[in-house]
């Protein structure tokens, strides 16, 4: 939606890759005009999960493609360092495993699991249209 309103400088970040976090929020400082960096951010206490794994899950929420770290600077996307390789399925890791380390979704099924699995495969085909761009 921020991207769509035509703004300057639009991100994604997760504070399980400081590095990434940092990099776009000193650009954004550097950018005229409205800036918008949209951060994942990991809930031990309400997503039912030990405290002690919130990088763990912060990471594995994009090593299986359920949150993708971009950029889109003037209008032009750009899939960051630790998203970039995941346009191949293969370097993706199944969204179980992400799924699987939090309370919140005790109550999935597998059949759950695979819609959702094939939700996301499908969102990074659309990623992959836009990365090859």
């Amino acid at each position: 939606i921020m991207a769509a309103h035509g703004i300057p400088y639009v991100a994604t970040a997760s504070p399980a890759y400081p590095l990434d976090l940092y990099a776009k929020v000193k650009k954004a400082m550097k950018i005229k005009g409205t800036r918008y960096i949209h951060i994942h951010a990991p809930c031990p206490t309400g997503w039912r999960y030990p405290s002690s794994k919130t990088v763990e899950v912060g990471r594995r929420a994009v090593q299986t493609g359920m949150w993708v770290l971009f950029e889109i600077e003037n209008g032009k996307f750009k899939l960051s360092r630790p998203s970039a390789p995941l346009v191949e399925k293969s370097r993706r890791r199944p969204v179980e495993e992400y799924v699987r380390m939090q309370g919140r979704f005790r109550d999935l099924t597998d059949e759950d699991i695979a819609v959702l699995q094939a939700w996301v495969d499908e969102v990074w085909e659309n990623y992959k249209k836009l990365y090859s761009t």
